[in-house]
């Protein structure tokens, strides 16, 4: 059905395609019809598409130009609404999505860098560790005496080589860009910790900085995965509470797992690890050698974050259009939700358009 918009004398198509969810008992729906509806209205949406020299509807789809912005407009007045566009990472279907089908991955990749600041080569020769394992129990992370007596006396295997490590503090730009192949432990669950150990205070025990920590996975159909640090249940074991040490006992209100969002000497920093970032940060010169590991909860190689919308409306305003730019040639199922909710009760519209993008 072709509407014409009149304002600016444009087509559109309403899109016909769509779902919406109901209650599936009628005992249910026949005992609520006889209370009073606690929402004042229920969600309505339809969904169309301004059409011009870049943008035509043939059937039940849409094609654009790469790169041509395209123009959504909507009848009816939901509370919310959330946009998937139906790329990597945006796609409805895997709202709820936790992991990837190992059959569907082409390659997994550890990537981070990381690199020292502070302090000299000998203070940080063989300051850090880095380890992984698939039979690691995992932490209790209520009882340090036993946790920090299993991650010493585990048989770790090391995550990378050692001689991969940085040698000297330095800066950003010259960290050590590490890649770790993770195809071995697709579909199994495996740890990897990082030990901090100084064994020279004669200048300061550097600060130790990781750098974009993520899993990679590349699918077969070109996208990749991601799941970065945040993700991965690190764990601090402070090794230094096994020891009652006068500069140590402020270093945290929870020093046997604690971590901290400011620079507290030879403590870990994991504010930033939803982007891959974290820290353990220096010591001064003289003061008692730090020890210090990083432990992760048990993870899965093809564990993913699962995919989100992006919010375009809600209840302060009305959205009449919205413009949405495909960069990429390819086929894409763009889905709208719109959503009437209070306290009580939800009503819920999801309108789908198939959109293909021209070179």
């Amino acid at each position: 059905m072709v509407r014409f918009d009149n304002h600016t004398n444009k087509k559109y198509r309403i899109m016909k395609r769509n779902m919406i969810f109901t209650l599936p008992l009628l005992a249910l729906g026949m005992a609520m019809a006889s209370c009073d509806d606690e929402l004042k209205e229920q969600a309505a949406l339809e969904v169309g598409v301004v059409e011009n020299d870049q943008v035509s509807v043939v059937g039940d789809t849409i094609f654009v130009n790469s790169g041509e912005p395209l123009t959504f407009q909507f009848a009816g007045d939901p509370d919310f609404i959330t946009f998937f566009s139906g790329e990597a990472g945006k796609k409805y279907e895997y709202r709820n999505r936790d992991q990837v089908d190992p059959a569907d991955v082409v390659s997994s990749k550890l990537k981070f860098s990381v690199w020292y600041q502070y302090g000299n080569a000998k203070t940080a020769e063989n300051l850090l560790s880095l380890f992984i394992s698939d039979s690691f129990p995992g932490l209790l992370k209520n009882n340090f005496k036993a946790d920090s007596a299993l991650v010493e006396q585990f048989n770790w295997n090391n995550l990378v080589d050692p001689a991969m490590l940085p040698a000297a503090p330095g800066n950003a730009a010259g960290a050590a860009n590490l890649e770790v192949d993770l195809s071995p432990y697709l579909g199994k669950r495996f740890a990897i910790a990082a030990r901090y150990m100084a064994h020279n205070n004669s200048a300061a025990q550097p600060r130790v900085n990781f750098v974009r920590m993520r899993i990679e996975n590349q699918m077969k159909d070109g996208s990749i995965s991601t799941l970065y640090a945040n993700d991965f249940g690190l764990t601090a074991v402070n090794m230094l509470a096994n020891h009652n040490l006068d500069d140590q006992r402020g270093m945290t209100a929870n020093r046997l797992y604690g971590t901290v969002t400011n620079n507290i000497s030879g403590i870990w920093n994991l504010a930033s690890a939803g982007s891959g970032n974290f820290f353990i940060h220096s010591s001064n010169a003289g003061k008692t050698l730090k020890y210090s590991w990083l432990v992760s909860g048990l993870i899965i190689a093809n564990a993913c974050s699962p995919d989100y919308g992006m919010a375009i409306k809600n209840i302060s305003g009305r959205l009449d259009t919205y413009s949405y730019t495909y960069d990429k040639a390819g086929v894409y199922k763009a889905t709208f939700i719109a959503t009437n909710s209070n306290y009580k009760s939800e009503s819920r519209v999801i309108r789908e358009l198939n959109i293909r993008v021209k070179k």
